[in-house]
């Protein structure tokens, strides 16, 4: 399976998606986790990080609640 990398207008567009909907605020039932750094900073470092499995994306999420409940 091969990806295409995407373009500098491509990248431009999703920046400004974010960017848009992270200035929304955030309703009740909803968590939204913050990250420091920069837009570009955080894409190199997500283009970078292996794939992570459904059981282990199930296990961080439960930890996030958890995290959030305390």
């Amino acid at each position: 399976m091969s990806y295409k990398k995407p373009t500098e207008e491509e990248i431009k567009a999703l920046q400004a998606d974010v960017e848009a909907y992270m200035e929304k605020p955030v309703r009740e039932n909803e968590r939204r986790v913050r990250i420091g750094g920069t837009f570009e900073d955080n894409v190199k470092k997500m283009a970078t990080s292996p794939p992570i499995s459904n059981e282990k994306l199930k296990k961080w999420a439960k930890k996030q609640r958890e995290d959030i409940e305390e």
